[in-house]
């Protein structure tokens, strides 16, 4: 019984890592995006079971601004991230031009 109770401990452990590694990715994506197509991004994702919502704005000209304002009585309180945050991280971004 107390290896079941591991098992499914480590299976769920997976899973979140599984979710986290996606959302990484698909926030890299839309910046990348942002950047390629010279483009104002804003992206949301909300997690069914727990409610967080991560937004990534990756916006130059501040026309997405509202939605952060917007989601300031959301509960939980959500997880903002932006173009500008990308550009700090050590995170080896790769944004190749259009040939």
């Amino acid at each position: 019984m107390n290896t079941m109770k591991t098992t499914n401990r480590s299976s769920r452990k997976l899973l979140r890592q599984k979710q986290c590694r996606r959302k990484t990715s698909l926030m890299k994506k839309a910046y990348e995006y942002s950047k390629l197509c010279n483009a104002d991004v804003c992206m949301g994702i909300r997690m069914r079971e727990t409610g967080q919502v991560h937004i990534l704005s990756a916006d130059s000209s501040g026309f997405w601004a509202f939605l952060a304002l917007q989601l300031n009585s959301y509960y939980p309180t959500p997880t903002l991230t932006s173009d500008r945050d990308f550009e700090k991280s050590g995170e080896d971004v790769k944004v190749q031009t259009m040939q």
